[in-house]
């Protein structure tokens, strides 16, 4: 048999932050960077640490609802007192379950509010621990939502969620200008993720025929395929990466 080969990423940083951490994507981060020897801070509005299958002294979990710009900087300082950090990974986020008409200022207001002002809460919060890191790597998790409008499985899109995905593209565009040469800021946008937040609108362990037939994969993809994205982005051999979307999307937006 031929002996697998392998290109592994190394990761000259050691401490991590990562939201939206108790599920899904934002757990499979986490949890490949645990798994990488990186020492990581875990932050959902839900205990993270009852979702983990490994950590111990390499994870800290923190409550923290991200919308709360002076808990997420307690939070930071908190598990980080040297005052330097290597690695964020944006994941946190709220669906919507609306159609286009009616949202109404709350419905706006809700995932905004998470999805596009908590990262930069977040990125704020530790833009002065990732200045003293080194390396320092941002990565926030947008949607093929911020670039194309879906509406394949609802019968029109959501505005509000689109609009947030939107917004945090160019989040990661503009942070990455703002933070210079040092902190490298690059998004991910993935395609249809077999997570909790996708399994609320039906099945997840197949396509069904109306996605299937736009996703060239076709499969969903599994929080680990986006988690090992966001892996290379903050990893060694990207370091020439910023200001960067990576499309994961199963190659949906080429049909």
């Amino acid at each position: 048999m031929t002996a697998a080969r392998s290109l592994e990423l190394t990761f000259a940083g050691s401490t991590a932050v990562v939201t939206g951490a108790a599920s899904g994507i934002g757990a499979a981060t986490a949890q490949a960077l645990i798994g990488a020897g990186i020492r990581t801070l875990a932050i959902d509005l839900h205990d993270p640490v009852t979702k983990y299958r490994c950590g111990g002294d390499l994870l800290v979990s923190r409550t923290v609802d991200v919308r709360d710009a002076a808990a997420v900087k307690h939070a930071v300082q908190e598990a980080f007192p040297e005052g330097r950090l290597n690695y964020v990974v944006n994941c946190a986020g709220i669906p919507a379950h609306t159609g286009f008409r009616d949202v109404g200022d709350g419905g706006w207001r809700s995932v905004l509010g998470v999805n596009l002002i908590g990262a930069y809460n977040v990125i704020d919060s530790c833009a002065d621990h990732l200045a003293a890191g080194d390396p320092a790597a941002i990565v926030n998790i947008t949607s093929m939502e911020a670039h194309r409008v879906i509406a394949l499985t609802n019968p029109d899109p959501s505005p509000q969620y689109a609009a947030s995905k939107a917004a945090l593209a160019m989040l990661t565009h503009t942070a990455a200008r703002a933070l210079g040469s040092h902190i490298r800021v690059n998004s991910v946008a993935p395609g249809f993720v077999a997570t909790p937040m996708a399994a609320e609108h039906g099945d997840t362990t197949a396509l069904p025929a109306q996605l299937a037939a736009r996703t060239v994969l076709n499969r969903w993809a599994q929080p680990r395929d986006i988690a090992d994205a966001v892996a290379f982005l903050l990893s060694d051999q990207a370091s020439y990466i910023t200001g960067a979307d990576l499309r994961v999307d199963g190659g949906f937006a080429i049909t």
